[in-house]
């Protein structure tokens, strides 16, 4: 099933399932802490989010003063984030239907401050589609500005410290592999991940630095584990501590669930 087709049958159950969960909702937070430490004194910033889902990280960035435009692949994602706009004239967010490879064509002539990517959007991308959107991302960024993106962890311990002890060494390391790995989203919707080490994300985005890195999941556990977290809530609360605790090291990105990446356009 092609990716938009997957994304559209989940769209309606979405917020329910990740955005308000336990584990999306503390991972999300991670990202925002990180996101808006960053964006603090910079003033009013034009944004293009991709990926954006059902449009919460639009509405949150829209809210601290920046002008949003978020794409989406998926028409029934962006459907779920257009009602979610607020009757007022002044919300300075836009959702737009728009897949990675027409990135540079919608927007051939916009450049933006800032574009974001989100829970691993990147990561549904083949080697050679991940090179395309890397140029198109260039394209559209301006010169000092900055790309901030959150795409899966490669050794994620999670993974390990789960499946390791249920001797399902499949699952344990299914990140490490460089092949296309099928991840069931839903009952008979299975979508293609690539699992890209941080050294080959920065290779494709050539044109920027690399200035920020932090894990994102790295006690708190992946979205799969969300059942498990309920029936033990103190012990939910305990990670969580952790996890806003050991956000400052950088060098654990590669074993969280996620890892947030923030680049820097070079100037020429």
């Amino acid at each position: 099933m092609p990716a938009p087709a997957a994304f559209d049958i989940l769209a309606p159950a979405y917020d329910e399932q990740f955005t308000r969960s336990l584990v999306g909702n503390c991972q999300r937070a991670s990202v925002r802490r990180y996101l808006q430490s960053f964006l603090q004194g910079q003033g009013s910033l034009s944004i293009l989010e991709i990926n954006c889902g059902t449009g919460d990280d639009a509405l949150w960035l829209s809210s601290l003063g920046h002008n949003v435009i978020a794409t989406d692949a998926s028409p029934e994602m962006i459907a779920v984030a257009k009602s979610k706009l607020p009757p007022e004239e002044n919300v300075s967010a836009q959702f737009i239907t728009c897949a990675f490879e027409d990135l540079s064509t919608r927007f051939h002539d916009q450049q933006f401050d800032l574009l974001f990517s989100n829970f691993s959007g990147l990561n549904c991308l083949s080697p050679g589609e991940l090179e395309r959107t890397g140029r198109s991302i260039a394209a559209l960024v301006k010169p000092g500005g900055s790309l901030a993106v959150v795409v899966f962890g490669k050794h994620t311990f999670w993974e390990m410290l789960w499946f390791l002890p249920r001797l399902q060494f499949g699952s344990a390391f299914r990140r490490w592999t460089s092949r296309a790995v099928p991840v069931i989203l839903k009952e008979n919707i299975i979508q293609d991940v690539y699992y890209y080490p941080v050294k080959k994300v920065s290779r494709v985005m050539k044109d920027f630095r690399m200035v920020d890195k932090r894990p994102v999941g790295l006690f708190v556990p992946p979205s799969y584990l969300e059942g498990s977290m309920r029936k033990r809530p103190r012990f939910f609360r305990w990670l969580k501590r952790r996890e806003e605790h050991w956000g400052r090291a950088s060098f654990l990105a590669a074993g969280a669930d996620h890892a947030y990446l923030l680049f820097k356009k070079e100037t020429k």
